[in-house]
């Protein structure tokens, strides 16, 4: 048996065990290609598993080793969506807004509702308070038949005109130590970094500095950082692609598996790519948690309050009208690695 098959099987044994440890109800999708679970909490997906044509099995969505701890699920101090960090969610609005007092929006922190659910299927729904600009959200989520990829379907609904960040939230797992991953994400217009030090004393990348290569993304000293073979000896890091063509590629060639996340770019078009590779010490993180954010956006990085330092011709939100239903889909899916070159985008 091949490691990445041990690790995905071991993942499928953890779901049932970290379910009923998880805050909420949480739901079981199956189909023939794959099975994933689905928290109240965030509406998120989780515990992620494919199947590929040679019937080996992927997990490829990070999961924080401190979910279902005690100690981490009863601490009020931390946010809900940390006590259950990885897999998959939505977040509206992205980030911190003054509209919303939760990092990444009401619906990350609180629990959703099953509308409809079929083996293979279920859509969720939230109702945001009566204050937000946003009356609800509501997620399809669907196994595909036949594939190794799941379906998403977001939908927001508008109570008032705004213009809100919208993103989304995979989580993608980093390689083991000596492994390799590429990180593909096509051809972009310009790259920048987080406006300031992101986590002082731990991130290494020059503040504000742009780039038109993800192998060469400057560093706060001499050099450059090559973020196309991640973690590339960084902990902790985050930067943002402008104009991005809706489809990335994460190879794990040691694992022989491709994964590929594919969305509109229309609705989001720049990408936020956060790698955390043990960098945070704070709890719950304690300098345990790996995975890389690969995060379709409509806005500048996670906070409004970093606004004016945006390009101008960056998109930093979308207009919302009143009563208006909004609707994006979006594709997680894994392959055999076989060919190395980019494809444009299927969602």
């Amino acid at each position: 048996m091949t490691a990445v098959n041990s690790r995905a099987l071991a993942a499928e044994a953890k779901a049932a065990a970290t379910a009923a440890a998880v805050a909420g109800s949480n739901w079981r999708l199956t189909w023939d290609r794959g099975q994933a679970d689905v928290f109240a909490t965030g509406g998120s997906l989780h515990n992620l598993v494919f199947r590929l044509d040679n019937g080996c099995a992927v997990a490829p969505l990070a999961e924080a080793p401190w979910i279902g701890d005690p100690s981490v699920g009863t601490d009020a101090s931390i946010p809900a969506h940390l006590h259950q960090l990885g897999g998959e969610w939505a977040c509206v609005p992205f980030g911190t807004a003054m509209v919303d007092p939760l990092h990444h929006g009401f619906g990350t922190d609180n629990a959703w509702h099953a509308v409809e659910q079929a083996a293979d299927a279920i859509t969720l729904a939230i109702d945001y308070p009566e204050h937000h600009p946003i009356k609800s959200l509501e997620r399809r989520l669907i196994g595909v038949a036949g594939q190794a990829a799941i379906a998403i379907e977001l939908t927001v609904e508008a109570r008032t005109q705004c213009i809100l960040p919208v993103g989304l939230h995979p989580i993608f797992r980093l390689p083991e130590e000596g492994r390799g991953m590429r990180l593909d994400p096509g051809p972009f217009v310009r790259g920048y970094t987080f406006p300031k030090v992101f986590e002082p004393g731990v991130s290494r990348l020059r503040p504000g500095a742009e780039f038109t290569s993800l192998d060469a993304v400057p560093l706060a000293g001499e050099g450059v950082a090559d973020l196309s073979r991640p973690p590339a000896d960084l902990r902790e890091e985050i930067l943002q692609l402008a104009d991005v063509g809706g489809c990335v590629c994460i190879d794990y060639p040691d694992d022989g598996y491709r994964a590929r996340l594919d969305w509109n770019a229309d609705d989001f078009p720049s990408l936020v790519i956060w790698l955390s590779n043990r960098g945070r010490a704070a709890p719950p993180w304690s300098n345990s948690f790996r995975g890389i954010g690969i995060e379709p956006v409509n806005g500048f990085f996670d906070d409004t309050g970093l606004a004016f330092h945006a390009p101008a011709d960056l998109a930093l939100g979308r207009q919302f009208h009143a009563g208006e239903r909004w609707t994006t889909h979006y594709r997680i899916s894994a392959s055999i690695l076989a060919a190395p070159q980019h494809e444009g985008p299927t969602a």
